[in-house]
């Protein structure tokens, strides 16, 4: 609307400066060409008003909820007769339609936030704000504005990636000891001997460390470092120790700071090194992981025990695994490596060390060293939700992970049937990828135990309730077995069990034997089956001299033996472990843990160790109530005999999956001075394929100055640089992209020209590129340079209005519920604000005007001001001179 003439006279006469008329708010004037008459006013002048005008009475938050609940689309272009309808601008039109979207998103969030709703309902708001969101953004891409960007996320002046670790090739330890550098740690002391090797061009050399040979020199983290490098340049390696100091500052105001000792071990690309244990310098340890609760979230906590068969617990560690806030991971599987490396497999839900799942859930796989620091984390990179079940590793090094998926992950060659799918993934010690196969019946299957032969094949046992990998379905929910060439080609698929429900239980390799165990109607079976043809050896074993009608979880060691946890006939507590040996199928022992069910299970060495929930009971105490507590408990046994060995408790939870795996042989001296057991590992590949969820095939797509759309594909061993490499060819002269890498951290930069524009768009599905690169989708747009307030030229940007839209919304609970209100309120206030800046509406063009003639008239005096002062600094420098105080 043109603002009255009449009304700006009468403002500029009777003493009114042109100033005073300049910074007058108009806001609140309304947009019809006259100002309104006293009472409500009509449909017309509604029609002409922005919807978010309060004297259009906008609909209620709780009708506008309902009516999103009901209708099949939230957006609606048509902008029907109410409020907006009657405006003519695309501009204006476009902004109201977002407008309304956005407002019934906010409206059903607010809804979730109300007190009292059922689960029911909450969901149908979830499902409704899910698909909200997502029909939203798409239409808000769409849009396209005269004169102006429309942004749905945030603006941006470049495209930056979070980084992604790159290794170094140094080692820290952890802090060893508290205090100066004369600060002796006490793993340093006694009898410590290890032995470094070091492989140069292929030829190894051994050096044996012992630290008696260093005679009364004091045992400092330095000395120490100095002893071995004097062996190390006597035989001309460059590989060197060093002491590294830190300082944590102090907790409290006025406290002290903490000064922390640790060893750095930097070695070059052309050395190995590696830590062995001394003979007669081993113990057995055992590692826990299992859940625990951090702000209300399930997290993990993975532990290692040492001294089981004493006291000693020196070299114990506690290791959290944690995902972002508001995520939850928990730890599935575990096992161990030969050189007593640890690798766990757990559900994540959002970032853990760096790997981001692309959909609601991925599996992580995780490698710890001996002193509990992690080597790597790699991500299946399943563009479904995932979930794994077993992991397993091979005298190959391959490592096999074993799961469901539900939905397509990521590759060419899966396929998938109806519901839940099985998948196996194999990667080598250094989490590389070595292939993965996802197959799905008509149905819902997945694969539940996994185990590597010999050679790197791999045998997985799972569930299906079809037919699955071309074996017949024998009826109701069978068990099938299943194997693969170390090439991840498959070898065969048998299906196992009876036409009513099975069960697997377990899976072993043994004696060139797959041997599994499932569970019929009538009771506990293991077979054995040849390993390249699947054809079953001998008669099934209905377990009848284990006295177990069910068995829940299997292991097996190297030395021929089983071990089966389950139930009898007679009690429904799966606390019952048989050992028997493979070739023979007898009994060695039964064992019965002390009322609760087994809960995990491993063997290894001459060992067999089971986890157990333990119950304590605490009377009433005068006005205290009697209370329980539930924890976890591990207790093993001696392999052969049954006899227990050790007991131990575990600050894992008890209503939480758990998952032990027992090291035979760890180097008391390497653990006790905090020096990794194996070959130091630093996890060097530049190829983002392996350090990240990036799979080859994945993309994200560019689009410079608004022209076409460009994808940009991920290849197999895709690195920081040669992916900038592909981006510079798209953007030619618009623009730059380059790989930085700082302190270990590589990420990658995209830097639009002055003038220019650069849009990065996620690509839908199965292969978005950009959360695993941790870049933000979104357009950037360099900031122009500074210039006078109140001028404006030909060359300006057109004016860009970035809504920073969510691109998810979880209103699982009151308190994200209204997280997410407060988000779209931030949406609807940024649109309000682009609407001023853009809208050829009079009402808006004038205010825009004012304020510019207000910013211009600011700047102006601050200039008068500035020369002001200059002129009387001079006069006053030019007085000091003539009376001779300065020269």
């Amino acid at each position: 609307m043109a603002i009255n003439a009449n009304v700006i006279s009468l403002l500029n006469s009777g003493g009114f400066s042109s100033s005073s008329v300049q910074s007058l708010d108009l806001s609140a004037l309304t947009n019809t060409a006259t100002a309104a008459p006293t009472g409500p006013p009509t449909q017309r002048q509604i029609a002409r008003m922005a919807p978010w005008d309060s004297r259009a009475k906008p609909p209620t938050l709780s009708q506008l909820a309902t009516d999103a609940l009901r209708a099949s689309r939230l957006v609606n272009t048509s902008l029907g007769s109410g409020a907006g309808s009657a405006v003519k601008d695309p501009n204006d039109r476009s902004l109201f339609i977002i407008h309304n979207g956005v407002q019934k998103l906010q409206a059903l969030a607010d809804a979730a936030a109300k007190d009292g709703i059922s689960a029911e309902t909450r969901k149908r708001l979830q499902d409704r704000i899910t698909k909200g969101i997502e029909e939203l953004n798409n239409h808000i891409n769409a849009t396209k504005l005269d004169g102006a960007f429309l942004i749905g996320g945030r603006r941006l002046t470049r495209h930056e990636g979070e980084g992604i670790p790159k290794g170094l090739l140094q080692y820290d330890t952890k802090p060893l000891v508290n205090g100066e550098l004369t600060a002796i740690p006490e793993g340093f002391l006694g009898d410590r001997r290890f032995t470094l090797k070091v492989t140069k061009g292929g030829v190894a050399t051994n050096f044996d460390i012992n630290l008696s040979e260093m005679g009364t020199t004091d045992r400092t983290i330095g000395n120490v470092a100095n002893f071995i490098n004097l062996k190390l340049k006597a035989a001309g390696f460059e590989s060197r120790f060093a002491r590294v100091e830190t300082t944590i500052p102090a907790a409290t105001k006025g406290g002290t700071a903490t000064v922390q000792q640790r060893m750095r071990i930097t070695t070059t690309s052309l050395e190995s090194l590696s830590f062995e244990a001394a003979a007669g310098d081993t113990k057995p340890a055992l590692y826990v992981a299992g859940g625990k609760t951090v702000d209300k979230a399930t997290q993990s906590v993975v532990s290692k025990m040492t001294g089981l068969e004493g006291s000693d617990n020196l070299a114990s560690f506690t290791s959290d695994i944690s995902a972002v806030k508001g995520s939850t991971v928990g730890a599935r599987a575990s096992v161990v490596g030969s050189d007593g490396s640890l690798y766990v497999i757990a559900d994540a839900t959002g970032k853990v060390n760096g790997q981001t799942p692309k959909d609601k859930s991925d599996v992580v796989l995780m490698k710890y060293d001996t002193t509990g620091q992690i080597v790597w984390t790699r991500a299946l990179g399943s563009a479904a939700p995932a979930q794994g079940f077993s992991l397993a590793i091979g005298a190959d090094g391959t490592l096999a992970v074993a799961g469901s998926v539900n939905g397509r992950a990521d590759t060419a060659s899966s396929t998938t049937g109806n519901g839940l799918d099985s998948f196996v993934a194999a990667f080598d010690l250094e989490g590389r990828d070595k292939w993965y196969h996802q197959q799905g019946a008509t149905g819902s299957d997945n694969a539940t135990h996994v185990q590597v032969g010999a050679d790197g094949s791999v045998f997985v046992m799972g569930t299906t309730t079809n037919s699955y990998g071309g074996a017949t379905a024998l009826g109701g929910k069978d068990v099938y077995l299943q194997a693969f060439e170390a090439s991840g080609t498959l070898r065969f698929t048998t299906a196992l069990g009876t036409t009513g429900d099975d069960t697997p239980a377990g899976l072993a390799i043994a004696n060139g034997q797959a041997v599994a165990v499932w569970n019929e109607s009538g009771g506990a079976r293991m077979g054995k089956f040849d390993t390249l043809t699947g054809i079953a050896s001998g008669a099934t074993n209905n377990l009848a001299a284990s006295n177990l009608s069910a068995v829940t979880m299997v292991a097996s060691d190297s030395s021929g033996r089983i071990f089966l946890a389950g139930r009898t006939a007679a009690d429904s507590t799966a606390n019952k472990l048989v050992a028997m040996d493979i070739s023979s199928e007898t009994v060695l022992f039964q064992a019965q843990s002390t009322g609760e069910a087994i809960r995990a299970l491993t063997a290894a060495g001459d060992q067999v160790a089971y986890a157990t929930e333990t119950v304590t009971v605490t009377p009433a105490n005068g006005s205290t109530p009697a209370s329980t507590a539930r924890g976890s408990s591990i207790v093993g046994l001696d392999a052969d005999t049954g006899l227990q060995a050790f007991s131990r408790a575990a600050p894992q939870l008890a209503n939480a999956p758990i998952s032990i795996a027992l090291a035979p042989s760890v180097s008391q001296s390497l653990d006790s001075m905090g020096i990794p057991q194996g070959t130091l590992s630093f996890g060097i590949s530049d190829a983002l394929t392996d350090r990240t969820g990036l799979r080859a095939g994945d993309q994200f797509s560019v689009i410079v100055n608004g022209g076409s759309e460009k994808k940009i594909t991920i290849a197999q061993g895709e690195t920081m640089r040669t992916l900038a490499a592909k981006l510079n060819r798209v953007l030619m002269r618009d623009g730059t992209a380059e790989a930085r890498s700082l302190k270990g951290i590589e990420s990658l930069v995209i830097t639009p020209k002055a003038g220019d524009r650069i849009e990065l768009k996620a690509t839908d599905g199965v292969a978005d590129a950009l959360t695993q690169l941790g870049i933000e989708p979104g357009v950037a747009i360099p900031r122009p340079a500074p210039k006078k307030p109140g001028t404006k030229s030909v060359s300006d940007p057109p004016p860009i209005i970035s809504l920073e839209m969510p691109l998810e919304g979880d209103v699982s609970d009151k308190a994200k519920a209204k997280a997410l209100t407060d988000s779209f309120d931030g949406v609807l206030r940024r649109l309000r604000i682009g609407y001023r800046e853009i809208s050829l509406d009079p009402t808006q063009v004038e205010l825009r005007k004012q304020n510019a003639a207000k910013a211009a008239q600011k700047a102006g005096g601050n200039v008068a001001g500035v020369a002001y002062y200059n002129r009387q600094t001079a006069l006053g420098q030019d007085a000091l001179r003539r009376l001779g105080v300065v020269a």
